[in-house]
């Protein structure tokens, strides 16, 4: 269970008096010295912090010049508006007049209650909401609520641009909100009054728009800020009916090109609303033996297979009808609206046959595409061009299919032209590899459909050379390369190693990067954001999860072993600061680099700072880890309870000592399709052993996990250690037991023959 967080601190003031008296022939006393030396350090502070202020901004100006200007607008930024507790309109503009700010258009909010956005004066941008009681005319208005506005910060406009070729450049630090837009079909059974604030940032034809959702209550007389949102479709959020409740959920379009990208909120009512969103990482139900398949539909989802993914849950739903929830319907129809844009693609008319057959990849119609493509060889450069600026959503793709049982032959021949594609390209975030293409059990139709497809590309490079020699005067040669070929280009000194599919690692923030290597594209500036250094404790290779971190071999340099790391690195890895022993929350990292050590590669990454915490930030591959969530959990079964109290107590446990049991998860483990049990203790419930004289740790939840024959697989129940988390599951494989111990984290694997996880 994630959960959002936000910290404040607030600096103290501090004020000294103090009297001095001069004894004419007397010794200057210690308290003198001391005195004068602490003025003399106070100067020398004070002039050394100055210099290096000139000097960090001097830098910042070198690297971006167009920093001063938005430097100088936060000096230069009014303080918000102090408001008298009732005024008039006019007095209030005259206010604002005088603190360079001005009124904006006031909103009428019903029940005599009226918001007035207040702006900068020179920049038209809102600094702050002010409630008011009246009625916004000439009478007088009753000051309520007040409420700063910040703009956004780049990484959160920019979010939906995170896995695509169509980045925007020399984009601006932050982004300023302009206006106050009411959503345009509020639910009824929603309470309160939803607004946005809104801005515009267009570039080359593109209109970014971006916001911050806002809830009004007139009952407790709050405003509140939830969350930011970004749409480069240029859409406002929308009202929906993801969850069968009614349209009561938020929907953003952050659909970049073809690749649609819809995110949906669940509005969660309560003192104050809170927005849950659909995630494709979490199985939201109880899905007993189901839950690996259930997984499957999601890895579907998050591999961009939407047709696909809406198929599998729509089959689980009926099966799983008794803990069917508002969650999982939420993902279901958020699947639907997802491959009906898809199918709606791939149906329509292009008039670019490469966009056409683009279409119908995106909606997994792997033959057809193919087919489209052998009937027009000249299409080939085009769509590998295509697939070369591919940031990891093609390739997502095409690895899910072929994960899928009996996958159509048309995915392998794909997944080569992917491969081929990456050759040579800076970012290859897909992490294609020849290695890759050699695991997968091709049929000999399909290498030969994918060598035909290659051979059309060679001759086409060849004429494309010979015509350019031929222009400047040079020879007709033509390129020689065996049509085959998709052997990939390694960097010097090339490591035989698998690439890494996904990483689970201890994240540490550091103060600036060291020296390391930055992958290509990519710097190690200290002035990039917060760094942190990541330290690997697992990676998932061949579909199989390896403990510690990856071992180069000797002489390896640096960017050899960036090539086996890049795939995961560059998979939307996440880091997490846990908030308490069971919560935490998330943020994107970008890995820029790593440092390599005695063969062993540390990731040097950039992201947003967070404070210490206990455990430590985890860092993680988008896809890699998945929770249980302790609303969804059942009452222990029976053999659960005996086979918990022997553990536990060894002799006879006190009689109401089933009462300690917190939850009960089933799901398969090991991987033989069996279901094992979960049982978990929180606090309180530890609290309670401990009074029984149980000696248990209660710095952390605890949890015991049994076989179908009752058997302990696992227990930290006496153990300085704590389960935090679970490896995705995936059909056939048992899955990993993350723990934190001994200040590191630890993945633990089935021993199939010890029948226990170490």
């Amino acid at each position: 269970m994630l959960l959002r967080f936000s910290l404040r601190s607030q600096a103290p003031g501090s004020s000294s008096t103090g009297a001095v008296q001069v004894w004419v022939g007397a010794r200057p006393g210690p308290w003198r010295w001391l005195w004068r030396l602490l003025l003399v350090s106070a100067g020398l502070g004070g002039g050394l912090l100055l210099l290096g202020l000139s000097f960090r901004l001097g830098l910042r100006l070198m690297l971006d010049p167009e920093v001063l200007p938005q430097v100088l607008a936060q000096w230069q930024r009014s303080p918000p508006l102090t408001l008298d507790p009732a005024a008039s309109l006019d007095d209030l503009r005259r206010q604002a007049e005088a603190a360079q700010q001005r009124l904006g258009e006031p909103l009428t909010l019903g029940d005599g209650f009226v918001l007035i956005p207040v702006l900068e004066a020179e920049t038209e941008t809102v600094v702050s909401l002010a409630l008011f009681q009246g009625q916004g005319g000439e009478g007088e208005l009753k000051a309520i609520a007040t409420l700063a506005i910040d703009p956004l910060p780049k990484d959160t406009v920019l979010a939906p641009f995170r896995n695509s070729s169509q980045t925007p450049t020399a984009v601006p630090s932050t982004f300023p909100l302009s206006q106050v837009v009411p959503l345009s079909s509020p639910p009824g059974a929603s309470e309160g009054t939803w607004l946005t604030l809104e801005g515009t940032w267009q570039q080359q034809g593109l209109t970014l728009r971006y916001g911050h959702l806002l809830h009004v209550d007139l009952q407790t007389l709050e405003l509140t800020l939830l969350e930011p949102w970004s749409s480069p479709a240029n859409r406002p959020p929308q009202w929906a009916d993801l969850d069968g409740d009614g349209p009561t959920d938020l929907i953003i379009d952050e659909t970049v090109g073809l690749e649609p990208a819809l995110r949906g909120w669940q509005v969660v009512a309560g003192a104050r609303p809170r927005l849950q969103p659909v995630s494709w990482l979490r199985v939201p139900v109880d899905a007993g033996a189901k839950a690996v398949t259930y997984q499957q539909a999601l890895r579907l989802a998050r591999g961009g297979l939407w047709p696909q993914a809406q198929a599998h849950l729509a089959d689980l739903k009926p099966a799983l009808a008794q803990g069917w929830n508002p969650a999982a319907e939420a993902q279901l129809r958020l699947m639907e609206r997802h491959a009906a844009i898809t199918q709606r693609q791939a149906e329509q008319d292009w008039s670019t046959p490469a966009q056409y057959i683009l279409a119908l990849l995106i909606d997994g119609r792997w033959e057809a595409a193919l087919a489209q493509l052998e009937k027009s060889p000249s299409l080939v450069p085009a769509v590998i061009g295509r697939l070369g600026a591919d940031r990891g959503q093609m390739w997502n793709r095409i690895s899910a299919a072929a994960a899928l049982p009996d996958p159509p032959p048309a995915v392998y021949v794909w997944g080569g032209m992917a491969i081929k594609a990456q050759q040579n390209q800076p970012n290859n975030l897909a992490g294609a590899s020849q290695d890759w293409l050699d695991r997968q059990p091709v049929p000999a139709l399909a290498r030969q459909r994918l060598a035909t497809v290659l051979t059309a590309l060679t001759t086409h490079q060849g004429q494309t050379v010979a015509s350019a020699k031929q222009s400047a005067g040079g020879g007709a040669d033509a390129i020689a390369s065996p049509a085959n070929n998709l052997e990939t280009n390694q960097p010097l000194g090339a490591i035989a190693l698998a690439p890494a599919e996904a990483f689970i690692g201890q994240g540490t923030s550091i103060a600036s990067p060291p020296a390391g290597y930055a992958a290509p594209g990519q710097s190690l500036d200290a002035e990039l954001g917060q760094w942190y250094a990541v330290e690997l404790r697992a990676v998932r290779q061949n579909q199989g999860w390896q403990r510690g971190s990856l071992a180069m071999p000797p002489g390896a340099n640096p960017a050899a072993a960036w090539s086996v790391v890049q795939p995961a690195a560059q998979a939307t890895p996440q880091i997490l600061r846990w908030v308490s022993p069971i919560t935490g929350v998330t943020a994107p990292l970008t890995v820029r680099g790593l440092r390599l050590a005695n063969g062993t590669p540390t990731l040097l990454a950039t992201g947003p700072a967070v404070m210490p915490s206990s455990p430590p930030p985890l860092v993680f591959s988008q896809g890699a880890l998945m929770w249980l969530d302790a609303s969804q959990g059942q009452g222990p079964d029976v053999g659960a309870i005996a086979a918990a109290a022997t553990a536990i107590f060894g002799g006879t446990p006190p009689p109401d000592w089933a009462t300690t049991l917190a939850t009960q998860h089933s799901l398969d483990l090991t991987g033989d399709g069996q279901a094992e049990r979960v049982l978990t203790w929180n606090q309180a419930a530890l609290d309670q052993l401990k009074n029984w004289r149980v000696q248990v740790e209660t710095t952390a939840p605890k949890t015991i996990i049994l076989g179908q024959d009752n058997r302990v697989l696992y227990s930290d129940m006496f153990a300085a250690q704590t389960l935090v988390a679970l490896t995705s599951p995936e059909t056939g494989w048992p899955v990993g037991l993350l723990v934190y111990r001994s200040g590191g984290y630890d993945l633990l694997s089935w021993l199939a023959a010890a029948q226990r996880f170490e």
